[in-house]
């Protein structure tokens, strides 16, 4: 479709919605890889399952599981939440949209009810605390359960119910946007949970410190102008409908990326096996987000493929500490307090840093932590003044 600068025939008035939406979101001090996520994400909750790519003996459709994990407050996650689903409330108003903590029956209650109105059993899920929704790790596998089954999209799922009997869904959508913090991941995501079903199906996002810092936010004239347009080019996308299909040289890259360089069963980490080894359709539900925020072409080129790579390999740098936090003993909790005290400092003294500690440890168990840490080659220890020193590797 030919996009028309003035909007006219339903046409678009942006060249790239990604790139206004990442311009959109630059005045607010939440991460960069936040806000491509989120606004990744918005495109895909849009889509919905009216768009597709077939993969022989399965369709693949574009929703994504996306989690922003950082510290409360530090990163602001709510707000880059927020501001994405604002615009995607305001565009797509008949969207159906759960945040509320729910049980899986009401849940698929009111994604059953959708049918009704839209002809789709789903929605988007959007959550700016994840173990507030699962509801802990005690209430939270029946959840997690119907998120696994959900995230292909099946024609047909039956669930029975205490109340209501066998309830059937047809043509399920889920597509799932959240927010946490390090220890209520590892609260509410049970360890054995790891590397499984639901979580190798999860786009972890993990930032620790925000890029910049804004006093005061403002809404501009310039944003505002930016947002009517974000919403209504969302509209034109929501609009959009088939299969996907790739260009020769998309499936010439594709191919030549998945037999040649694609290796899933080298990552040195067993919970990131499930994750790494449907990476090449998480690639492709990535690459259709990417087309159809440039255009409706229901196209997809190399450019679209290689972005999506490059999103995900940036995004993969994090993901072995994430994993590590969900995992983590009360060993483990205190090592990393030790490691990200060292790191906020940039070096210290032994005896500095065991004050700094020492409302949850003893001297001795500090001891044992840091030569943990210095053997697992992620902290140096050296003299200075006849002193201990410590500092993170790579530290100046």
């Amino acid at each position: 479709m030919a996009n028309d600068k003035n909007g006219r025939n339903g046409s678009r008035l942006l060249d790239d919605w990604l790139s206004t939406y990442a311009d959109y979101t630059e005045g607010q001090e939440s991460p960069s890889l936040f806000h491509f996520w989120v606004g990744t994400s918005v495109i895909a909750a849009t889509l919905e399952r009216r768009c597709w790519i077939h993969r022989g003996y399965y369709t693949l459709y574009p929703n994504l599981y996306v989690v922003l994990i950082g510290a409360s407050a530090r990163v602001r996650k709510t707000s880059a939440i927020n501001m994405g689903f604002e615009v995607y409330r305001e565009a797509i108003p008949t969207g159906v949209m759960v945040s509320q903590k729910t049980t899986p029956e009401a849940l698929i209650s009111i994604f059953v009810d959708g049918y009704k109105e839209r002809g789709v059993s789903g929605g988007v899920i959007v959550s700016d605390e994840l173990g507030v929704f699962l509801g802990g790790q005690a209430k939270n596998m029946d959840l997690m359960q119907l998120l696994t089954k959900w995230y292909d999209c099946p024609k047909h799922f039956e669930y029975h119910t205490m109340m209501r009997g066998k309830e059937t869904m047809d043509l399920v959508y889920c597509n799932m946007i959240a927010g946490t913090t390090p220890q209520w991941l590892k609260d509410s995501m049970p360890p054995h949970a790891v590397g499984g079903g639901f979580t190798s199906r999860i786009i972890f996002v993990y930032q620790d410190k925000p890029e910049k810092l804004v006093a005061f936010p403002e809404m501009t004239d310039e944003m505002a102008t930016l947002k009517g347009k974000l919403m209504h080019d969302l509209k034109v996308i929501g609009k959009m409908s088939g299969q996907y299909t790739l260009t020769g040289k998309a499936r010439e890259w594709f191919e030549d990326w998945y037999t040649q360089v694609f290796k899933p069963e080298t990552t040195p980490y067993a919970s990131l096996d499930g994750y790494f080894g449907r990476k090449h359709d998480t690639l492709l539900k990535v690459a259709m987000c990417l087309s159809a925020s440039k255009s409706s072409s229901l196209v997809v080129d190399e450019i679209e493929l290689k972005m999506a790579l490059r999103a995900l390999n940036k995004n993969e740098q994090y993901l072995p500490d994430t994993l590590r936090l969900i995992q983590m003993t009360d060993v483990g909790e205190n090592m990393e307090k030790v490691y990200r005290t060292i790191c906020r400092k940039g070096e210290m003294e032994f005896v500095q840093l065991s004050r700094q500690v020492s409302y949850c440890m003893n001297t001795k168990m500090l001891e044992e932590i840091l030569t943990d840490l210095t053997s697992g080659d992620r902290v140096v220890q050296y003299m200075k003044n006849g002193k201990r020193w410590f500092k993170m590797k790579g530290g100046g």
